[in-house]
């Protein structure tokens, strides 16, 4: 009897336990239970830090020829075409911008968003994290070729071998670290998303192997990259963010970026920075124009050609290499060159210099399309015939 006692007090009480792990998202377990599968109102979810705008605003004009009416897409290899309007609403599309020549051709929103409404970048916060390392490099706050452990010596504790990777290998995705790609608890990939204490979690890395021999998408790297401009800057990354960044380009509207905790105040590097797509929009112009608004150097050209050059870039997979956390496509037949900074469920900040395109989509999910990517190239060179 006693055996049997234990037994269903045992299972009361894990069942009590799971009924009130939910209800803990100060917590890694509360959150992965009670969250689970990130979307696109996880900036709610999250404490943050404010990013403030600052005068003059900058607007894009509307330009006179409205050249794009439908657009053609594939879905399962099948060919559609719809209306832009109707594509909107049809692949779960919150917000699509297309501007050229600084113009804007579309500007849309749909599924319950509005111009006003927050979006949230999920990776493309990875890109605007080598904007600001550029940065850092420009003033020659850090050097990229240096090995991380120069500016987080405790990273030694943890593995003597980390001695060997350096700020470029944490950007290319070649750290060599050790990395649980998968969802589940255990996972490296939701504890770089959900856990209270970010800075923690990457103090205690380890190598898998060499770095700079292969590439792994992981969360650990800006992560890394995010703690190297705190202990340089001497300030939160979101604060570097606004005055280097964000209140320099006329932005409409302040900003944020989401925080692991309010214990540990470290900006979610990887994927946090919230905002309206219209300014999303200026990121991409800055890029456009090679690190420059408007007469003053934001980011050192020579940076922005860094980043988006396919020379010493790495494939990914066919069609697609990467660099400095930006994702690259190789000119086609059909396409001139073009770059972007992507994010979970669909999020773009799509950019083709030949062109002179930017385009910014923002969803709920990736919508019924085979590739975004492809859309947006077939934007970019019909609007610029």
């Amino acid at each position: 009897m006693k055996t049997i006692y234990r037994i269903g007090l045992a299972i009361i009480t894990a069942g009590i336990v799971f009924l009130l792990i939910p209800s803990c998202t100060s917590t890694y377990l509360g959150r992965w239970v009670a969250w689970n599968f990130s979307d696109i109102r996880d900036h709610e979810k999250f404490p943050k830090h404010d990013i403030s705008n600052a005068d003059p605003v900058f607007h894009f004009p509307i330009a006179q020829d409205q050249k794009l009416k439908n657009i053609s897409y594939d879905y399962k290899k099948k060919p559609y075409q719809l209306s832009v309007e109707d594509f909107v609403a049809h692949s779960e599309t919150t917000a699509l911008i297309v501007i050229r020549n600084d113009s804007i051709l579309y500007e849309g929103y749909g599924n319950g968003y509005t111009r006003t409404s927050i979006n949230t970048s999920f990776s493309v916060a990875k890109s605007i994290t080598a904007m600001l390392v550029g940065i850092a490099i420009d003033e020659g706050k850090i050097n990229a070729q240096d090995a991380i452990t120069q500016y987080i010596p405790e990273l030694m504790e943890s593995d003597k071998g980390l001695i060997e990777v350096t700020i470029t290998n944490l950007l290319m995705m070649q750290s060599g670290f050790y990395y649980r790609d998968h969802d589940l608890v255990w996972g490296d990939k939701p504890k770089n998303y959900y856990h209270p204490c970010l800075r923690s979690r990457a103090l205690n890395v380890k190598l898998d192997e060499p770095p700079g021999e292969r590439w792994q998408y992981m969360g650990y790297n800006p992560i890394l990259c995010g703690m190297i401009l705190e202990r340089t800057t001497g300030e939160r990354v979101s604060n570097y963010f606004e005055h280097k960044i964000w209140s320099k380009l006329g932005m409409e509207f302040p900003g944020s970026w989401s925080i692991d905790s309010e214990e540990g105040q470290m900006e979610k590097m990887e994927s946090g920075v919230n905002g309206r797509a219209i300014d999303f929009a200026k990121l991409g112009r800055l890029m456009l124009r090679q690190g420059d608004w408007n007469g003053e150097s934001i980011i050192s050209k020579e940076w922005v050609n860094q980043c988006t050059s396919l020379d010493g870039s790495v494939k990914a997979w066919e069609g697609v290499h990467y660099k400095n956390f930006w994702w690259l496509y190789p000119a086609t037949d059909e396409h001139p060159f073009s770059y972007a900074a992507t994010g979970h469920l669909g999020q773009f900040i799509f950019i083709s210099p030949q062109e002179k395109t930017i385009i910014v989509r923002f969803g709920k999910d990736m919508g019924k399309v085979d590739s975004w990517i492809r859309i947006f190239r077939d934007i970019a060179t019909k609007v610029a015939q």
